[in-house]
């Protein structure tokens, strides 16, 4: 659940499925259409290929200069023709009255969440209540992110990243991390951006932005080769799941209550998805 690896990502999908098949019959009992869409596969973090997705960045790069498309549903062409009275009633009715809402702590802060409407009835319907399908969701990712700033010192992946840092460097693309690439690229693309501007809108991009596409495209995909040659996402996630093991005891026993509601959960949704 914090590494978001293994079995995570059937589970997370069978859970969102089970979730839309809930909502769509709600929603149709209050005289409104809602799809009952099959939950997107989400990407393990120990699938090395797919999270690096080396397709993806040959087409856009990192996704400073053009975002690939939402993976997300569309805005559903129903919704959006509905008149406003009908549409305010609709967003009543999958989300509650906007004051109908709930804080609940995740253990790096609070998130609010809707306990009346539809969306609200399967949540509950499928974790016992909104506040154990909101910790379900959000504890492990906070705890995940505690995590973050601890795995570049983790030996093992320290030993990597010197590996990626040399295949990198032979390609003519001397970056620290993969992060710093990023974050180098950004910057320089704001400054290009910035410079762009001051270009008629009839001339469309300007040679500074086509060599910064070529750029980051060439920079992305070397970063995701060489991370795939020296088995630096692999390296991440060992780390992250040797770390998971020290977190504290109060963190650990947190994490044991939430598995025990996310295999309840999902004995609910395999029902759901069964009828």
């Amino acid at each position: 659940m914090v590494t978001r690896s293994g079995g995570w990502p059937r589970t997370q999908q069978t859970l969102d499925t089970a979730l839309n098949e809930l909502v769509h019959r709600c929603m149709a009992r209050a005289g409104f259409t809602y799809p009952a869409a099959r939950g997107p596969l989400p990407v393990a973090f120990d699938d090395a290929s797919a999270l690096v997705d080396l397709r993806r960045r040959e087409r856009y790069g990192y996704g400073i200069a053009s975002a690939p498309p939402g993976t997300g549903q569309p805005s559903a062409p129903y919704y959006t023709e509905l008149d406003a009275d009908r549409r305010r009633r609709f967003d009543l009715a999958f989300s509650g009255p906007p004051d109908a809402k709930k804080e609940v702590e995740t253990g790096t802060g609070t998130v609010r969440v809707g306990v009346r409407g539809c969306d609200a009835e399967a949540r509950r319907e499928l974790a016992g209540d909104v506040v154990s399908w909101a910790r379900m969701y959000y504890t492990p990712q906070a705890l995940n992110g505690r995590l973050d700033a601890l795995v570049p010192r983790q030996p093992s992946y320290v030993a990597a990243l010197a590996r990626w840092r040399a295949c990198m460097a032979e390609r003519g693309h001397p970056f620290a991390s993969p992060e710093k690439a990023h974050a180098e690229l950004a910057a320089a693309f704001e400054r290009t951006r910035k410079t762009g501007r001051t270009a008629k809108a009839r001339q469309g991009e300007t040679s500074p932005q086509r060599r910064f596409r070529q750029r980051e495209r060439a920079v992305a995909v070397a970063d995701g080769k060489c991370a795939l040659e020296v088995s630096l996402p692999q390296a991440a996630i060992a780390a992250r799941r040797a770390l998971v093991r020290t977190l504290p005891e109060q963190d650990r026993a947190v994490l044991a209550d939430l598995t025990r509601t996310q295999a309840e959960a999902l004995a609910r949704a395999r029902e759901v998805i069964g009828r």
